[in-house]
């Protein structure tokens, strides 16, 4: 029988003093994966999606931030309640961009680090989250920023064959769900936090065997919840590739009541404008079988070639006529060429609007959506402030 090293006795103490600890903080209890919603008694707030590229997210080193979300989001607030900050990816990009803190062991790895369509980014809503393939005692650490509020919380994760295990739960409890995410078919798994009583930090420990993380849903009891899917630089064509049946089991969990879509700023060197209809209506499609509203939004002029953004909102105004869509385009806030908006001094840089060009777009969707008989139903039974 062969001795065994000095330097490999060292890192098995280590390994098992680090599992000790992870268990002594943490007292296990069942997963709640089949229970059912907290609002099956409670009004849920209303779900918005809003994406995919940097017209929504933001380019995130640019001086200033380009996103109509920072202007829409407290908009809707104000008007409606803040339902909590809806759909959350767990992702360092989207949680640098919102100034909270997101943590993560050398074992697990970023989804949207991946090509696009690779196992598992075609099953993420939105090409984001964690994973591993074969983790030994990962973790993940989640430190939403000071301003948002939140009371209940869903995550959700990849059901799978050979799938591992996860341990989760509130920082500051000394309770914690075990998850198992084997099973014979591939799945979105869901998770039901109990009641948030503490600061809303969340700790994923024993993190094991083949596992996939992509987010969570975190509501108030009412009001509206406004989520940001995708980055800046994304294309429409990535977004193409999700899986739609495992999109379908995402809309029937997240049931967002909105979409608002823009899309194909970052195609538009890559996709014809036939191929821009395909992968729309590819993406669209389970939004349409779930009868969520969509609202279209035609992307700005930039500086230079304006033909195939012209093609692509031809596609938009021709998807909507046939889909009972809504569409607005941003050309109609900014103006008509770039050179007027940039007269306007609406704009940051080529393609980007600036701070105010971004809050002109936030008051123009605003307005239509407050406006438009389709969309009226949506907000009428909302809660408001006198306008």
């Amino acid at each position: 029988m062969k001795k065994i090293g000095l330097p490999l006795v060292f890192v098995f103490v280590v390994v098992i003093i680090t599992g000790f600890i992870q268990s002594a903080y943490y007292s296990p209890v069942e997963s709640s994966d089949n229970v059912s919603t907290h609002y099956n008694t409670e009004q849920k707030p209303m779900l918005i999606l809003a994406g995919i590229d940097s017209l929504t997210n933001g380019p995130i080193y640019h001086k200033e931030k380009s996103r109509y979300l920072d202007d829409f989001i407290p908009r809707m607030h104000k008007y409606f309640g803040d339902g909590g900050p809806g759909y959350v990816p767990f992702d360092s990009i989207y949680f640098k961009q919102e100034h909270g803190e997101f943590h993560f062991s050398n074992g697990m790895k970023q989804i949207n680090d991946l090509p696009p369509g690779q196992y598992p980014s075609q099953y993420s809503l939105d090409l984001k989250g964690m994973y591993t393939t074969g983790g030994w005692l990962n973790w993940m650490t989640v430190k939403f920023p000071k301003k948002w509020h939140w009371t209940y919380g869903k995550i959700f994760y990849l059901k799978q064959p050979h799938g591992g295990h996860f341990n989760v739960g509130y920082k500051q409890s000394d309770k914690a769900l075990s998850v198992n995410t084997n099973s014979p078919k591939l799945g979105l798994g869901v998770i039901h936090l109990p009641k948030n009583i503490y600061n809303g930090q969340l700790e994923f420990s024993h993190i094991n065997g083949k596992v996939a993380i992509f987010g969570g849903e975190f509501l108030n009891k009412k009001g509206v919840a406004v989520s940001r899917i995708g980055q800046g630089g994304d294309r429409l064509a990535w977004h193409a590739l999700i899986d739609n049946r495992m999109m379908d089991e995402w809309l029937k969990q997240l049931d967002p009541e909105l979409l608002m879509l823009n899309a194909g700023m970052n195609d538009r060197r890559f996709l014809s404008a036939d191929r821009y209809r395909k992968d729309l209506t590819n993406y669209l499609d389970p939004y349409i079988k779930e009868k969520t509203e969509i609202l279209l939004i035609g992307p700005n002029a930039i500086l230079g070639d304006n033909t195939r953004l012209d093609q692509y909102r031809k596609v938009l105004r021709q998807y909507a006529d046939q889909h009972h869509t809504g569409y607005i385009s941003n050309q109609s806030a900014l103006g008509y060429s770039y050179l007027e908006a940039q007269s306007k001094n609406l704009m940051g840089d080529r393609i980007h609007p600036n701070a105010l060009g971004s809050k002109i777009i936030s008051k123009h969707l605003f307005n239509y959506l407050m406006s438009n008989n389709q969309f009226a139903s949506l907000f009428n039974n909302k809660d408001s402030q006198t306008r």
